[in-house]
């Protein structure tokens, strides 16, 4: 099966791997906070907000985002509890099976980063080995993450991680798709993210 994946780091023939970044260890405190109680998540999450403000002051935002981290272990925690047969975010690539889509996600990821930093991203075709990948809508991911992040509402939270591994849509969807099964960059099509007239390769859906 073809799909597409965007990265700053991946290279042709390279073999993706799930969470090459490490950030589960960011995560699965959070996780375990949850296995306790809901008071312990949200104390572990008032401290990650303190934290990230500290640091702040030191511009080291990314790796101290409380709200990303104490998300996902939301959603794992949820998934894990009442959705074990679906991917766990942490443990899978993500990919996408529309060409206009990543182009607008590579505009709104990437748009305002320097000429140097969008250089570095690449699209790419990716052969997937997997019969059955998971399409998840991401505005449900990103309402429970702007949820957390402004006003800690962690019920929001836990309600949008049951509609995302549900299945459920929001009025205009933008599909993202998990999988763990082996994946491998087989083609470049970086020059689409650039184009200006829309050309780009046959568009290849699951």
């Amino acid at each position: 099966m073809i799909l597409y994946h965007m990265s700053q780091t991946l290279k042709l023939a390279d073999t993706l791997t799930p969470d090459h970044q490490k950030n589960i260890s960011l995560v699965q405190p959070f996780v375990q906070a949850l296995e306790r109680s809901l008071d312990c998540f949200y104390a572990m999450v008032l401290n990650g907000k303190y934290l990230y403000a500290v640091l702040g002051k030191f511009k080291l935002w990314e790796w101290s985002d409380y709200a990303k981290w104490a998300t996902e272990g939301a959603f794992e925690y949820v998934r894990k509890r009442e959705f074990p047969n679906s991917y766990s975010r942490m443990k899978s690539n993500y990919f996408y099976d529309d060409l206009p889509n990543c182009k607008k996600l590579y505009e709104y990821d990437w748009g305002s980063e320097s000429e140097e930093e969008q250089q570095k991203v690449h699209l790419f075709e990716i052969a997937v080995e997997d019969t059955a990948p998971q399409r998840r809508d991401m505005n449900i991911y990103d309402e429970a993450y702007d949820a957390m992040s402004e006003t800690q509402d962690i019920s929001l939270v836990l309600a949008c991680a049951r509609r995302y591994f549900s299945g459920e849509k929001t009025e205009n969807p933008v599909w993202e798709i998990l999988s763990d099964k082996p994946a491998k960059a087989v083609k470049d099509i970086t020059d689409y993210l650039r184009s200006e007239n829309g050309q780009y390769p046959e568009n290849h859906c699951f």
